[in-house]
């Protein structure tokens, strides 16, 4: 054995394997345990084109956004929020191999183009010093490891912005605008970018970060994250039938 295969057995020992989504221990062969592989909810077809969700789920009135297209292997149900919080507050890092394999296995069947570069969502040295780690930047790099596509690190967050969460879909849209930056331009102009994010909601931070991708001639955006939010719409109710009038 190798001595990164010793060193891979001690931390198996001392640091045992957990779900990505609950952190309960697991077997070393597993990533989830068997209840939150029922609960986790996959984005299944057919799926809208505009928001990246299953069509039971989508309510997005088509709206248009700069990225190019849209992809999550899973639906943001409250098992898929407990592993994002889990993973993004550092709880179970290890999670990000997992995050990172399904996401590449949703890019390749579902985005049209061959991407040549990988940027993410960035954060400002605040928010990773808050953090205590780039989550959005550890997933990149480790899908650009399973892809074998460079990882571009030149998409830039200039100034911190409040939470997102909880507001309005306007709100979050200027929240953010003009946030972003590149700063390399050349780096972009002409390419295809794959743009990843640990979650999409309103798709206001992925839209905004294609924009300024665009802005300096990328040719082509698709964004791609690990889970969208959107609840399931209620069956259409059917319509009444007329009274019986029958004696």
């Amino acid at each position: 054995m190798r001595l990164s295969d010793y060193a891979q057995l001690a931390e198996d020992f001392l640091f045992p394997k957990r779900c990505v989504f609950c952190g309960k221990v697991i077997r070393l062969s597993e990533d989830v345990c068997a209840d939150c592989a029922q609960s986790a909810e996959r984005v299944t077809k057919p799926v809208c084109a505009f928001c990246g969700l299953p069509k039971t789920h989508c309510d997005c009135s088509k709206t248009r956004h700069f990225y190019d297209g849209i992809a999550a292997p899973f639906v943001y149900n409250d098992t898929v929020r407990r592993g994002v919080l889990l993973y993004k507050n550092g709880m179970n890092k290890r999670a990000v191999s997992y995050i990172a394999r399904e996401m590449a296995l949703c890019y390749r069947q579902n985005c049209p183009f061959a991407a040549e570069l990988i940027a993410c969502v960035p954060l400002t040295v605040r928010e990773k010093r808050r953090r205590g780690f780039d989550q959005n930047r550890e997933i990149a790099a480790a899908l650009a490891a399973y892809l074998q596509i460079p990882l571009y690190e030149g998409l830039c967050k200039i100034y911190d912005t409040p939470a997102q969460k909880s507001r309005g879909r306007l709100y979050k849209r200027g929240n953010v605008a003009g946030v972003f930056d590149v700063i390399d331009p050349e780096e972009v102009r002409g390419k295809r970018i794959l743009l990843t994010d640990d979650v999409k909601t309103s798709g206001s931070t992925l839209d905004e970060c294609a924009k300024m991708l665009k802005l300096y001639d990328a040719e082509a955006v698709f964004a791609l994250s690990f889970a969208i939010a959107g609840q399931k719409k209620p069956p259409k109710e059917k319509s009444k039938s007329e009274p019986d009038t029958a004696k």
